[in-house]
């Protein structure tokens, strides 16, 4: 008898391209230069250049191992439990009148990417202008998280870049982003970073919030926003997501995702959440209803480990507290290798403005460098940075910081024509 199947049956699948930014990683790996340095990566790291596990965290772990009743079954919901939930709504809305109306249904997600994820299918299927248009697209910043398009263009929506950055400046380039979200058709749907923006490193002020949410309010835009660094651009976790809340207060069609990856250092547990502004509780009730379908369809049941060290923080104010001073000091310590990147390129008459650098936050900076520029820095002095320019201002630490600045240096000095 013959074979049912295909000798192959994936050979319609094409290959695609590999990550750019894995394919720099496994470069670095396999550089054995000894002052080779990695500014690619977005992890926070000490001023040691060591992983950092954060005091409170190890705290939770810590009485998450002594309790005898902590076990390994499933999760009661395949939303997540309900106080991890309510505890991080509360941490990311504050006491906002929403959640006492049970107008933000939410879920946990497989990190932020999770939460994109969830949201691109929920709205795929179910926002109405979509479906009345047959047209789904999301419009995105023309410099954002390089896994942004990817996640949406996987659910089957077209991702449509719009101006965000001015290379000129290097800074927000708010005229030409409002202008854009003003162009687009009524009711379309924006992507945006709430705060420490990946990759650029530069946000809208509160003014300018208020200015998008007026823009937003008129043309009946809904507002995607991601929120992966909250506390990482001002140290103050309330402050970084003024921006959210308002849009949540005016009640401005949403969509939330975040993570604790960043600021409770649990890159690799994939704890995030998603958050849908509702109308009412009706529809509120159905979208739970899909938000649960799609976690059963996607990994059966949430994750426990993450989300009870993030239950485990937030739900004792004395180590929440402890916790937030963290947040503060990760963020401090990115804004002093800012400093000090800035100053050691002023120092030695680098070509050029850079005082851009300590005008952008969080944990990314686009420092205004040529591909040109980037490449001879990873071949001529083995630093290592992302194609677009963007460093990773968590990878500087005490031992690399002053090689990566006379790097920076010499090679801008190389590159510019007078």
């Amino acid at each position: 008898m013959g074979s049912i199947a295909p000798a192959n049956p994936f050979q319609d699948v094409p290959a695609g391209q590999i990550d750019g930014l894995a394919t720099l990683l496994t470069q670095f790996r396999a550089d054995n230069d000894p002052n080779r340095a990695d500014l690619l990566v977005g992890t926070y790291r000490t001023d040691e250049g060591k992983s950092y596990v954060l005091p409170s965290v190890k705290e939770a772990k810590r009485r998450i191992f002594n309790d005898p009743d902590w076990h390994h079954e499933y999760r009661p919901s395949a939303l997540g439990s309900q106080k991890y939930r309510d505890l991080s709504n509360k941490l990311l809305f504050g006491d906002h009148r929403l959640l006492r109306e049970k107008r933000l249904v939410s879920a946990q997600t497989l990190g932020a990417s999770g939460g994109c994820h969830i949201g691109a299918r929920i709205l795929k299927d179910h926002y109405a202008p979509w479906k009345q248009s047959g047209n789904p697209e999301i419009f995105l910043p023309s410099e954002t998280w390089l896994n942004h398009p990817f996640v949406f263009q996987s659910a089957g929506i077209k991702p449509t870049f719009i101006p965000y950055f001015n290379s000129k400046t290097n800074a927000f380039d708010f005229s030409g982003f409002t202008a854009a979200v003003k162009s687009l058709p009524a009711q379309s749907v924006i992507l945006l970073q709430a705060n420490a923006q990946n990759p650029t490193g530069s946000d809208p002020s509160f003014d300018q919030w208020k200015e998008l949410a007026t823009v937003f309010l008129e043309r009946g835009h809904l507002a995607f926003f991601d929120a992966a660094y909250p506390g990482f651009a001002s140290g103050d976790t309330d402050k970084d997501l003024e921006g959210v809340r308002l849009f949540a207060e005016l009640e401005i069609p949403l969509v939330f995702v975040s993570t604790y990856g960043k600021s409770f250092g649990l890159y690799s547990e994939r704890v995030g959440l998603i958050s849908v502004l509702v109308p009412n509780g009706e529809v509120g009730r159905r979208i739970e209803t899909q938000l649960i379908l799609l976690a059963r369809a996607e990994s059966g049941a949430p994750p426990d480990f993450g989300s009870k060290i993030v239950e485990t923080v937030l739900g004792d104010e004395s180590l929440e507290q402890q916790w937030r001073q963290e947040v503060r000091d990760m963020a401090n310590a990115l804004k002093r290798r800012r400093l000090r990147l800035r100053e050691g390129l002023e120092k030695l008459d680098t070509p050029g403005t850079w005082h851009h650098i300590t005008d952008q936050n969080g944990m990314f900076s686009y420092v205004g460098l040529s591909g040109e520029q980037v490449t001879i820095l990873r071949e001529k002095y083995h630093v290592y940075l992302q194609d677009s320019g963007r460093i990773s201002i968590a990878g500087l630490n005490n031992d690399n910081i002053d090689y990566v600045t006379s790097s920076m240096s010499a090679v801008v000095k190389a590159t510019t024509t007078h």
